[in-house]
């Protein structure tokens, strides 16, 4: 099963806001990336929460210490998902993944920057409820760099996330990995190829359809 979580980042709060909403009918998760809430703090969050029409909004923290804290800020402001980083020290995971058990929400560990070995550790370590992600750096995109390409055996059976530059072009291969690792579900995190597209609202509903997604939209 694919999903489709669209990326909000890099825009001004009001802009976010109203992408948002008119994405919400598309998307599987809403994702605040992490210069929003920088920007903006928690306050974004819960704004975003609270126009997306039921649909889950994961606060991309990146998170590499004091993880109880950021933690519970975002669950707080109403988001059902946040992100620690892979990189981060094993007990500074292993807390976020507690606080997410804790209020029976989503925790996803983004694998930034890292060996395979040092994923397989995590994958082996870490509950099946914990989401892994392969994550090509946005300041790398322009390398020639895939999510794909990062995806190794360790994520067989999963529940895996694939983030860095993609688009619609991206879903057959996605979708071909998603079936060779037997993965529970598959997430596809897309940004700026929905929210710079002429037609944002399009961009989105395409996707949609391309991961198989039903939607329902009243125009």
């Amino acid at each position: 099963m694919m999903q489709l979580q669209i990326a909000l980042d890099r825009l001004p709060a009001a802009e976010a806001v109203r992408i948002a909403a008119d994405i919400a009918p598309f998307a599987d998760v809403i994702e605040v990336g992490t210069s929003l809430i920088k920007a903006f703090g928690m306050p974004i969050v819960r704004r975003i929460a609270s126009v997306g029409d039921g649909t889950p909004v994961l606060a991309d923290l990146k998170t590499a210490d004091d993880a109880r804290t950021e933690f519970e800020l975002a669950y707080d402001a109403g988001a059902r998902s946040a992100t620690v980083l892979g990189l981060a020290a094993l007990p500074t995971v292993h807390t976020c993944v507690a606080v997410a058990a804790e209020r029976d929400l989503e925790v996803v560990v983004d694998l930034m920057e890292l060996t395979p070995d040092r994923s397989a550790v995590l994958s082996a370590e870490l509950p099946h409820e914990a989401v892994l992600a392969a994550h090509v750096p946005k300041d790398a995109q322009n390398g020639g760099a895939q999510a794909a390409d990062l995806v190794g055996s360790w994520a067989r059976g999963r529940r895996l996330a694939v983030a860095g530059g993609l688009g619609l072009g991206d879903v057959p291969r996605l979708a071909r990995l998603e079936e060779e690792l037997e993965l529970e579900w598959l997430r596809i995190i897309v940004g700026s190829a929905v929210t710079k597209a002429p037609d944002v609202r399009s961009a989105a509903e395409q996707l949609a359809q391309a991961v198989g997604r039903t939607v329902e939209v009243t125009r």
